[in-house]
């Protein structure tokens, strides 16, 4: 009777060579933008890629968009300066302003330059649902709200705003040093170049930020 023998296990050499691990894709992932993005169908990239940017708020806003938008121009896209002097959150939500301003110009990215006129303000949280109503007539759009350059305390708006700011973006202009005009409070032109590049990177910028871009002697801020 012959018997039949149960095949051996197969033997390894222990001088075998490891099986390498799977190699890499030859293309690798571009980097995540970590500032205000913008949704596009080929995929995120940078809000500073943006082709049409409105910006509005009160008589901060020309200290950083007269700057921020020559670069806008310079590459043949659109940058929407919308300014009311000395208003506040309150005018812009109860007027509609900014509502008015979406349709008129319909823009990919929206920057937002309010809360000056409203830092001491003793009840800032009346101040809160309009800064809501202001988010939400963004229609959704990549959005920077570019917080007050503050040149002291507040007494609590600051707080508020953040709180209802949904899904806009907070840049917080009080971590800077801006050198101030005289009344003490709006940044000269030296510290508005400095804060719109500060803003520029934020946006995912990369180029530089011209130096000549504010106005000349005998011309005006834009405005509304």
């Amino acid at each position: 009777v012959t018997t039949a023998r149960a095949a051996a296990d197969p033997v390894v050499s222990a001088s075998a060579a490891p099986i390498p691990p799977p190699a890499p894709s030859a293309i690798a992932a571009a980097p995540t933008p970590t500032g205000l993005v913008l949704a596009r169908e080929a995929g995120v990239v940078p809000a500073a890629q943006a082709s049409r940017v409105l910006h509005v708020g009160d008589s901060m806003a020309p200290l950083v968009g007269n700057y921020l938008r020559s670069i806008f121009s310079s590459s043949g896209r659109q940058y929407f300066l919308e300014t009311v002097i000395s208003s506040s959150t309150l005018d812009w939500a109860e007027k509609g302003l900014l509502r008015e301003a979406m349709y008129k110009y319909d823009p990919e990215v929206v920057l937002i330059s309010l809360g000056s006129n409203e830092l001491f303000d003793p009840k800032p949280e009346r101040r809160g649902p309009a800064v809501a109503q202001i988010v939400a007539q963004t229609r959704g759009r990549p959005c920077l709200w570019i917080g007050p350059p503050l040149w002291k305390k507040d007494t609590g708006f600051t707080d508020v705003l953040q709180k209802n700011l949904g899904h806009c973006r907070y840049f917080d202009s009080s971590k800077l040093d801006l050198p101030r005009m005289e009344d003490g409070r709006h940044p000269s032109w030296a510290g508005g170049w400095r804060w719109a590049d500060a803003v520029w990177r934020e946006l995912g910028g990369t180029e530089a930020v011209p130096g000549n871009s504010h106005p000349k002697p005998g011309e005006s801020l834009t405005q509304r």
